[in-house]
């Protein structure tokens, strides 16, 4: 009986002693990222055939979590992060639509139907043909920058997707390996550091791409994107991007930028984490600006250039050469807001810029009174730029709306796993006096069986 009564409280000693370790671990890590609360499973020893006890044992060391809550967690983080990188890119786009400003293309244009205005009523000032032609080169000099800044933010756009999918293949395979060393552990205690690696791995992944996670009976997990499985126990994908190199910007949907599987080949249908929103500004916002930029340039030039052809520009002697275009295309055919240039046969000419009806009226300025015009028309070349810029404004107000919701909904899903999986040192100090007092009440036992013991050999 006595050794019996010893076991039992060497048995509560041990197990009391394993509970103050692990609720020292938790504390120790109360501040760590991604460290899951433990606790300590016990459980009676029943000896067979016999009604006392035979003390405690710990079966096992678990975590303490919520896979609904994990997931909710996991699912917020990812909406939030993809509402974070399309804000990021449609935001830093805006750049190039910022309008009302001095230096806007507004206000350019304004300057550039003023100065068509001043030179109906003086064509014969070489100073205000040469005026009209810097104010047209100012307003081509800005098209150009706001293109070529789309262009260098779908492209630097498309460089982050691509390190984050290198980033992204290294975490896969590192996935991989800790699932053979978790499942190796036989769901054991010795396994929770590793699931602790792994999660912050995988919510690092799902913050990418959105992936979904499948738990294993063996403890192992499954990523998979779209059912395309990224990474399991025994493989590891290995991702690629397929994209368009601007210039020139590719139209909406007629080259994606898309993310496939190396296994597989297909396309990952990636529409959440930060790469989801980056596919949607690259294969839809960024190649929508710029052709919309595009379509207002090519109208632009289109209706000045028709009415300029249709005149005659200024000479002293009779006859007047022809009108000429004002803006032409400094490569290719197609005038775009990339390559609109001032004609160069105007800038060594000035007079070439058509002013008169008639080759014969080299007074009359009512060629440019038609351009200037265009200005107040029914349906003026601004009023286009306006609504693209209106869109711009729309899509930026939207995303920051979005991003707002977006942030709020993961801080909460955020905090309601932390209430449940991290650690709450006020509760783990009341564990720990439990376990002491545990500890205490053991080692009495040993102490109270021991004395007794050596009372009965004192009277033998």
């Amino acid at each position: 009986m006595s050794n019996a009564s010893l076991y039992i409280g060497l048995s509560g000693v041990i197990a009391q002693s394993q509970g103050l370790d692990t609720v020292s671990q938790n504390i120790a890590n109360a501040n760590t990222p991604g460290y899951t609360r433990e606790t300590v499973n016990l459980s009676d020893v029943v000896t067979p055939g016999s009604t006392v006890g035979g003390g405690v044992t710990v079966n096992s060391i678990s975590q303490i979590t919520s896979q609904f809550l994990q997931t909710t967690a996991r699912v917020s983080s990812a909406s939030q992060q993809a509402a974070q990188s399309y804000y990021s890119a449609v935001s830093t786009a805006q750049n190039y639509f910022q309008e009302p400003s001095p230096v806007g293309v507004n206000e350019q244009l304004s300057n550039l139907w003023n100065a068509f205005d001043t030179l109906s009523n003086q064509p014969n000032l070489s100073t205000a043909r040469n005026s009209l032609i810097t104010t047209a080169q100012q307003l081509t000099t800005t098209l150009n920058q706001n293109s070529q800044g789309l262009v260098n933010l779908y492209n630097t756009t498309v460089a982050q997707v691509g390190s984050q999918i290198t980033a992204l293949n290294k975490q896969l395979a590192q996935v991989e390996s800790l699932n053979k060393q978790i499942v190796q552990y036989q769901g054991g205690s010795g396994a929770n550091t590793l699931i602790d690696q792994r999660n912050q791995i995988i919510n690092s992944i799902t913050d990418t791409i959105g992936a979904t996670v499948q738990t294993n009976a063996d403890g192992s997990v499954t990523l998979l994107s779209g059912g395309i499985t990224l990474a399991n126990t025994n493989m590891s994908d290995t991702l690629s991007v397929t994209s368009a190199t601007a210039p020139p910007m590719p139209a909406v949907g007629s080259s994606p930028v898309s993310i496939t599987s190396g296994l597989s080949g297909a396309t990952l249908p990636i529409v959440s984490g930060s790469i989801g929103g980056s596919l949607s500004a690259l294969n839809v916002s960024l190649p929508k600006y710029s052709s919309q930029l595009d379509s207002f340039t090519s109208n632009l030039a289109t209706q000045i250039n028709n009415i300029l052809t249709s005149g005659f520009g200024y000479s002293s002697t009779s006859p007047a050469p022809s009108g000429v275009p004002l803006f032409v295309a400094s490569s290719g055919t197609t005038i775009t807001a990339g390559n609109v240039a001032i004609n160069s046969a105007i800038t060594a000419n000035p007079n070439l810029i058509a002013t008169a009806g008639s080759s014969n009226s080299p007074m009359d300025g009512s060629i440019a009174s038609q351009v200037a015009a265009l200005g107040s028309s029914a349906n003026p070349p601004d009023a286009q730029y306006s609504l693209a810029v209106a869109g711009v404004g729309l899509d930026v107000s939207t995303a920051k709306s979005t991003l707002g919701t977006a942030t709020s909904q993961s801080q909460s899903a955020t905090t309601a796993l932390s209430s449940v999986a991290g650690v709450n040192t006020n509760e783990e100090l009341v564990s720990m006096i439990n376990y002491q007092n545990a500890y205490q009440a053991s080692a009495k036992v040993i102490a109270t069986v021991a004395s007794m013991v050596q009372s009965m050999i004192a009277t033998v």
